[in-house]
């Protein structure tokens, strides 16, 4: 890995893999629904829209075209911390390609036609979010955990979406949108030599950019409590969750250990109880969250809402379990083995290796060590992993609920008050 930075702040990561015939890049900023306010919430995500809306030399379609003519696949998200702007071609149709990403990056216009046409879009995509109870869940859970920015939607809200115009748009870029917070990514069959030519040939200004401090998310805590959306889907969605370690923390390998024993694959404690055992659920899995201030790990379960009680009481259980008594060697060995797989298959994959490098870069200004990883996985004990579980499940958790009516409130069935 070669990690070029420049006096503006803009940070380059390249690695070179000459056995394969394409190229995965992106640009990464530091910009998502944790920097926003009440009354901005989902600019982030609105501008992740409007950047495939036309430059001053290329017109919606036109750019949409010129990525599917070269065969490459694009897209971009945004997420809580950051968002992300990407693309995968073969090699010969890179520069093309990087051109297209560089110009809808910094010179989108923001044209009002665009921007009323695509606040349509996104309120349709804010009605569909709520037909989904474990994307609602998700929402709920954030909201309940921390309130704050943390808690806001990524989508935002109706009423924000329908409001923003192009000096929103321009006035959150100009403080956010900055090289010091934005990290470019190549992974592929490209050397360093010609991914920093192209960076010169298309980012030039940006790079050379007089630099800027990048903007704070400050830590926020964590609140226990519950909250919920009823409404009558099919399934309904139960999440619980304790505050736990952001990223980079030292025993982040300690925490996928955790995770892979309790409720990561089909052999984890949660799987072959609720599902195996029990027949409750379809899905049920623990989930991590690790941010650059805030840590998050979630139990979530999709079942039907006349096996919540049961479901609830099963999760707490085996939480219980693996507090009181702890996780055996056996347990130890075996996650270190899937963790090592993750981490290597993960680094096979250029999009996810060339995710986790920009996370880490954004988040942290650190570099994502494939072979530190394995290191600190190989060092995994026993202890180790019930000393966290027992410090993680020692708090009171946030708990979500999004399906139908149920008899009793999810927390008071997990609480044991019922």
């Amino acid at each position: 890995m070669t990690i070029k930075k420049y006096k503006s702040g803009l940070t380059v990561a390249i690695e070179e893999n000459k056995a394969l015939r394409s190229v995965t890049s992106g640009i990464m900023v530091g910009a998502g629904s944790a920097y926003e306010t009440d009354e901005n919430n989902g600019i982030s995500h609105f501008i992740e829209h409007m950047q495939f809306k036309g430059t001053s030399t290329r017109s919606a379609r036109d750019i949409v075209e010129a990525f599917d003519n070269a065969g490459s696949v694009f897209n971009a998200f945004t997420g809580k911390e950051y968002t992300c702007y990407y693309f995968k071609s073969i090699d010969e149709k890179l520069d093309e390609c990087f051109g297209i990403l560089c110009d809808l990056f910094l010179h989108s216009t923001y044209e009002q036609e665009e921007l009323d046409r695509e606040r349509k879009v996104i309120l349709e995509e804010i009605n569909m979010s709520k037909d989904e109870p474990d994307g609602v869940c998700y929402d709920v859970l954030y909201k309940t955990a921390y309130g704050g920015s943390l808690g806001m939607e990524i989508l935002g809200s109706k009423k924000n979406v329908e409001s923003f115009q192009k000096a929103d748009i321009l006035k959150y870029r100009a403080a956010h949108y900055l090289p010091s917070n934005t990290v470019v990514a190549f992974v592929g069959n490209i050397s360093e030599a010609h991914a920093l030519e192209l960076v010169e040939n298309y980012l030039r200004e940006f790079a050379c950019a007089e630099h800027t401090p990048p903007p704070v998310v400050a830590a926020q805590s964590f609140k226990s409590g519950y909250g919920e959306y009823i409404r009558d889907y099919e399934q309904s969605e139960i999440s619980v969750a304790f505050p736990s370690l952001r990223l980079g923390d030292g025993r982040s390998a300690v925490l996928s250990a955790l995770d892979f024993i309790l409720g990561n694959g089909m052999s984890s404690r949660l799987f072959q109880r609720l599902r195996e055992k029990m027949g409750l659920v379809y899905s049920v899995y623990t989930s991590p969250w690790m941010g650059k201030c805030n840590g998050l790990f979630s139990v979530c379960a999709n079942v039907n809402a006349v096996n919540v009680a049961e479901s609830v009481a099963a999760i707490k259980d085996e939480i219980d379990k693996i507090v009181k008594h702890g996780v055996t060697d056996a347990e130890t060995e075996k996650a270190r083995t899937q963790l090592k797989v993750a981490t290597l298959f993960g680094k096979e994959n250029p999009m996810n290796y060339m995710l986790a490098v920009m996370r880490w870069r954004v988040l942290l200004d650190r570099t994502y060590d494939v072979d530190e990883l394995i290191s600190r996985i190989n060092a995994v004990t026993t202890d180790d992993i019930n000393k966290l579980a027992r410090e993680i499940f020692s708090s009171e958790a946030a708990i979500a609920y999004a399906g139908k009516s149920v008899p009793h409130r999810i927390d008071k069935i997990f609480n044991g008050d019922i």
